[in-house]
């Protein structure tokens, strides 16, 4: 079962890293950036097609910061991550991609995660 989106959209967090990941000289990172645009379409055809992250185990900093309700996540290359949420408004399902984190930042945020 799908669950379409009638649009993603970028935080500002998100949009930050995405631009330095697309300028940076670095191959690998600019193909993390590519990656993160690559899922744009599939998310619009299946918003939850990333790993769902239990109510209970979102870091209450994310939760703070952004405001959200549930929280996903997609794995980039390089053990980079992104996290996205779904939000409804007027009817209409859209994914906010909230940030694009490292390793270590993910790590910091989900301590007993290890995948």
């Amino acid at each position: 079962m799908t669950l379409p989106a009638s649009d993603v959209v970028l935080h500002s967090d998100a949009e930050e890293v995405l631009r330095t990941l697309e300028a940076s000289p670095d191959p690998k990172l600019r193909s993390i950036g590519r990656r993160v645009r690559a899922y744009r379409p599939l998310l619009l055809v299946d918003c939850l097609h990333g790993e769902v992250v239990p109510r209970s185990s979102i870091p209450k900093d994310l939760v703070r910061q952004y405001g959200i309700e549930n929280l996903y996540v997609e794995d980039l290359p390089d053990f980079w991550r992104m996290l996205y949420s779904i939000a409804k408004s007027a009817g209409q399902r859209y994914v906010i991609v909230l940030t694009i984190v490292n390793h270590k930042d993910y790590s910091r945020w989900f301590p007993g995660r290890h995948r």
